[in-house]
C-alpha cells in the first residue's frame, strides 16, 4: 500500500465522529459546572435556610455513599457466587466505589452543622430527659470519630475488592455491621427518641435497589459509547429482573416497618410517621410508594420490557428520583420540625453536586485502559 493511501490516526477526528476523548472532555466540563454550581447553591442555602442547607448536605453525602456501597455489594455478591453473567458490566461496579471518599469528606463537613441537624448536639442537650442515657453514644467527637472509622473501613475493603478482586466475604461482613451503624447514627438519631429494629434493613433495600439502577444505566450508556460492547439483551434482562425483584423487596420492607409501627402504636416508634401523615407531607408519602414500587412494577412486568434499553433507562431514572425522595422523607420532617416540605436552592444544589461529583469520580475509572482516540460505535 502506498503512503498516500494511508490515513493517519489523527485524521479520524475530521470525519465528524466524536471520540471517547471528545465525549470525556465535554462531560468533564459539564460535571465541573454541576459541582461548582451545586456547591454554591448549597452554600447559599446554608446561609439563608440553615436547616434545609445542612439537611441537604447530609442527604447528598449519604446518597453518594449508598451509590458507592451499592456497586461494591453487587461486586461482592457476584464474586462469592462465581456469577459469570455480569462479567461484561464489572467495569460499572468497579467505578462506583470512587464516590466513597467524596461522600466521606461531605459527611465530615456536617461537624459544622451538627447542632442544626441533631438534637443531641445542641447546647443543653444533657438537660433534656429524652436524651438522658443516650449522650454517651450520641456526642459530637464520638459521632464523627465513628464517621471516620466507617468510611476508612469502606474505602479499604472496597479498594481491595474492586482492584484486586479479593476479600468479598470480609467486605460483606464489614458492610453489614457498619451500614447498620451508619443508618442508626446518621439518620435515626435526627429524632433520638424514635426507634425501629427494621430500619437498617429498610435502608439496605433502598441502597441495593439504587445500586442496581446505577449499574443498569452505566451498562447501557457505556455499551452505547463502546466502553463495554459485550453487554447484550441477556445482561439487560438479568438487570431488569433484579430491578423488578428488589423494587418489590423494598416495598415489602416498607410495608413491614409501616405495619409494625402502626399496629404497636408506641410513642417512641410513631414519630416519623406522624409527621409524614400530616397534610403537607401526605402527597410525598404516596409519591414515594409510586416511584419506588408502583411504576417500576408496572413498567417491568412484561419480559420484553426487561430487555428494552428505553424501558430500563426510564425505570432506573424513576427509581433514582424515588430514592432521593425516600431519603428526603427520612431526613427533612424531623429537621424541619413539622414545617411544610419545600424544594428550592438547597435541594437543587445537592442534586447538582451529586450528579457532578458522581461523574468526576467514576468517569476516570470507566476510561482506564481505554484508547481515548477510539471512535464511538455506530448505532445499531
Amino acid at each position: 500500500m502506498s503512503p498516500s493511501s494511508t490515513v493517519p490516526v489523527r485524521d479520524l477526528t475530521k470525519t465528524g465522529i466524536p471520540t471517547l476523548a471528545d465525549i470525556g472532555d465535554r462531560l468533564q466540563g459539564g460535571a465541573w459546572t454541576f459541582v461548582i454550581l451545586g456547591g454554591l447553591l448549597l452554600a447559599l442555602g446554608l446561609v439563608l435556610q440553615a436547616e434545609r442547607g445542612w439537611a441537604n448536605l447530609l442527604l447528598t453525602a449519604f446518597n453518594l455513599a449508598c451509590v458507592g456501597l451499592g456497586g461494591l455489594f453487587l461486586l461482592a455478591i457476584q464474586s462469592i457466587t462465581g456469577a459469570r453473567w455480569s462479567d461484561p458490566i464489572l467495569k460499572a461496579h468497579r467505578a462506583m466505589p470512587a464516590l466513597l471518599p467524596v461522600a466521606g469528606v461531605l459527611m465530615l463537613l456536617l461537624a459544622y452543622g451538627a447542632a442544626v441537624l441533631y438534637p443531641w448536639a445542641r447546647p443543653g442537650a444533657d438537660l433534656d430527659p429524652v436524651l438522658h442515657g443516650r449522650l454517651a453514644w450520641l456526642n459530637t467527637p464520638f459521632f464523627f470519630g465513628r464517621v471516620i472509622l466507617i468510611f476508612a473501613a469502606w474505602i479499604w475493603a472496597g479498594r481491595r475488592l474492586a482492584r484486586q478482586g479479593r476479600g468479598a466475604a470480609a467486605f460483606i461482613l464489614i458492610f453489614a455491621l457498619t451500614f447498620c451503624l451508619a443508618n442508626f447514627d446518621w439518620l435515626m438519631s435526627l429524632e433520638p427518641i424514635w426507634s425501629s429494629t427494621i430500619f437498617a434493613i429498610y435502608g439496605f433495600s433502598g441502597m441495593f435497589l439504587q445500586g442496581i439502577a446505577i449499574v443498569t444505566i452505566s451498562a447501557i450508556v457505556l455499551r452505547r459509547v463502546g466502553l463495554i460492547p459485550a453487554v447484550s439483551k441477556a445482561q439487560n434482562h438479568d438487570l431488569g429482573k433484579l430491578l423488578f425483584a428488589f423494587s418489590s423487596f423494598w416495598a415489602y420492607i416498607f410495608l413491614s416497618q409501616f405495619l409494625l409501627i402502626w399496629y404497636a402504636n408506641l410513642p417512641e416508634e410513631t414519630g416519623p410517621l406522624r409527621l409524614l401523615l400530616q397534610a403537607p407531607w401526605v402527597p410525598l408519602f404516596y409519591l414515594n410508594l409510586l416511584l419506588n414500587f408502583g411504576l417500576p412494577f408496572v413498567l417491568l412486568l412484561q419480559r420484553k420490557a426487561k430487555t428494552s434499553e428505553t424501558v430500563l433507562l426510564a425505570t432506573c431514572a424513576i427509581l433514582l428520583v424515588g430514592r432521593w425522595l425516600d431519603l428526603y422523607l427520612q431526613i427533612m420532617p424531623p429537621v424541619l420540625r413539622g414545617a411544610a416540605p419545600a424544594f428550592g436552592l438547597p435541594e437543587l444544589g445537592g442534586i447538582l453536586l451529586q450528579l457532578g461529583a458522581g461523574h468526576l469520580a467514576c468517569w476516570p475509572v470507566f476510561m482506564k485502559d481505554v484508547n481515548p482516540s477510539q471512535e464511538l460505535p455506530q448505532a445499531d
